[in-house]
């Protein structure tokens, strides 16, 4: 059984080295671990060499999409992986292994941490089924946050990547999620799904609302206001695949 994790990263050198360590520390044994990096300008670079099992790949500088694509292509053989930000920190074992566990048993192929407001519970009895055979919580949110996305290999040959046109801070990861559940990869209504059990085990480090410009509020309303127009004329193709580059 093959397994992934990758960090993606962007000019966060000063704090890469606890991520990497911390995934390092609580991943089932024989994971590859796969840093992607958008072209950093930073001492990234020469801070990899200090982790000489993880494998480094940089490319150069396409925004947030694109990079998670990257790490994509690099997992596409495996048969679960997770992609974290560069500010999120595994503190606590176990936590890759709850998500295989509950995506090995039933029909859910993608998961997302949730952080925002959490939605009501729909279909109570798929929750106490989940609650009474895997010991798990799930907690179902009206967005996904971002910073975490647990996905099977079938979610990777079904439903491609993130759509490279989202640059930066605000929809990729809501388009993704939204083609995973038209795919049919989402057995419950609720298309954004984590699992309140591994919730502490991951510690944010970083940022705490999301995106690559969060150091110039006015850059993120700019990109927000592009991203809004762009997911509604993507959610009007209906497009599912994406195609992946390791550009």
């Amino acid at each position: 059984m093959k397994r992934a994790v990758s960090i993606c990263t962007y000019n966060r050198s000063t704090r890469l080295g606890e991520v990497i360590e911390g995934v390092l520390d609580t991943v089932p044994d024989g994971t590859d671990v796969f840093v992607c990096d958008d072209g950093s300008t930073d001492a990234t670079a020469g801070l990899i060499q200090s982790f000489p099992d993880v494998h480094y790949h940089r490319g150069p500088n396409l925004g947030v999409a694109a990079n998670k694509n990257r790490a994509l292509y690099l997992m596409q053989n495996h048969h679960f992986s997770c992609i974290l930000e560069d500010d999120l920190m595994p503190v606590d074992k176990n936590w890759f292994e709850i998500y295989e566990k509950v995506a090995t048993h039933t029909d859910i192929h993608h998961f997302c941490r949730v952080q925002d407001k959490t939605v009501p519970e729909n279909k109570p009895a798929f929750a106490a089924y989940l609650k009474a055979a895997l010991n798990v919580t799930p907690v179902y949110a009206s967005s996904p946050r971002g910073d975490l996305t647990f996905l099977t290999r079938k979610v990777i040959s079904t439903v491609g990547g993130f759509n490279p046109a989202f640059k930066g801070v605000g929809y990729a990861h809501g388009d993704f999620s939204r083609r995973v559940v038209e795919a049919g990869l989402v057995s419950h209504p609720s298309g954004y799904v984590d699992i309140a059990e591994a919730r502490d085990k991951l510690k944010q480090i970083g940022d705490t609302s999301g995106g690559r410009w969060d150091d110039d509020p006015e850059e993120i309303k700019k990109q927000l206001k592009r991203n809004q127009q762009l997911a509604k004329q993507l959610k009007k193709e209906g497009q599912i695949y994406v195609p992946l580059s390791i550009t």
